[in-house]
């Protein structure tokens, strides 16, 4: 498939609501430099934490940032590229990973309970995976599209800031692909690791089989990611129409971030990354999209963990503020 502006109906909804998302200058009232001059009062006791706060709030258009409604939403799909990292059942696999994360003892959420934050996993097609992108493409552009219309409901929770994190089968592996198309590289560098030999290898098949295909970004996005990655890029386009901060946790969701990115520098200015993973190439990723983790604790899963402890730090941090704006 060539590039082009339009590929049809579905992704040319899509790319409308690119163009027409809010930026931080259309909010009245900002507060950005109010509040980045003032949070310590030239003490700065909170240190570079008064950044993101600020951030926070001038997103929210409030002069101190509203960390009361928090919400930690985890996206999980299956990925047909699993079945090349010796999973003998990819739906099976990827049910008892959801399962984990709703009925076991997923560190995430014991986090968000003490947190008092929401904690919700939402499913996309578990029992339907994407294709096998070293095969065809990963999705249609109509499945794609709908997929991205899903995680547009995150904003429906009533959330003043959601975490989002990723627990598909097989993303990282389609991560890795998207972002050598976004970025170009090597697979040993963007899917590398220990014991990642199958995971390189699904990529360079996959770059192998579509190379040339396409530069676009919602494209790159259809054709290697999966239903919950582009449930993310639905997520974070709701959450700027509604103006709402979002936490990136891992790769994943720092990936899906990259394809809004990709097609407007300024579209994630609502973002923030909230930890750098044991992901290799996470930290070449954010500085690609300009982000700085707020911690970095070497958390080697992208399920929300590491965004619920950025979250437990800003709330601390938004606590001490409050105390000094008193």
């Amino acid at each position: 498939m060539t590039d082009s502006q339009t590929t049809g109906q579905p992704f040319d909804d899509i790319r409308a609501l690119i163009r027409t998302m809010p930026a931080i200058e259309d909010i009245t009232g900002s507060h950005v430099s109010e509040n980045a001059e003032s949070l310590g009062r030239g003490l700065r006791p909170i240190g570079r934490l008064d950044t993101p706060l600020a951030k926070i709030s001038a997103w929210q258009d409030a002069p101190l940032p509203r960390l009361m409604r928090p919400l930690i939403a985890v996206f999980a799909g299956t990925h047909g590229v699993a079945e090349q990292l010796g999973y003998d059942d990819i739906i099976a696999a990827s049910k008892r990973r959801v399962t984990s994360l709703t009925e076991g003892q997923a560190a995430v959420r014991g986090i968000a309970g003490e947190l008092g934050a929401a904690y919700k996993v939402y499913e996309f097609g578990l029992d339907y995976p994407s294709a096998d992108f070293t095969e065809s493409d990963s999705l249609s552009e109509r499945d794609c599209a709908a997929a991205i219309a899903f995680g547009m409901e995150v904003v429906a929770e009533g959330a003043d800031v959601i975490v989002l994190g990723a627990a598909g089968l097989g993303a990282a592996t389609a991560a890795a692909a998207m972002n050598i198309a976004l970025f170009g590289g090597a697979a040993n560098y963007w899917a590398g690791g220990d014991g990642a030999a199958a995971r390189i290898a699904a990529v360079e098949a996959g770059l192998s089989r579509h190379n040339g295909q396409t530069t676009d970004p919602l494209e790159i996005l259809r054709i290697f990611g999966g239903r919950e990655i582009a449930g993310l890029v639905g997520a974070l386009l709701a959450a700027r129409h509604q103006r709402i901060p979002i936490l990136l946790d891992g790769y994943v969701s720092c990936t899906a971030a990259a394809i809004i990115h990709a097609i407007d520098g300024a579209a994630i200015d609502h973002c923030l990354a909230t930890h750098l993973s044991a992901e290799p190439a996470h930290d070449a990723l954010l500085s690609r999209l300009g982000l700085t983790p707020i911690v970095d604790l070497e958390v080697n899963i992208g399920d929300g963990t590491g965004g619920g402890l950025a979250l437990a730090v800003l709330k601390a941090a938004a606590a001490g503020l409050t105390s000094l704006k008193v």
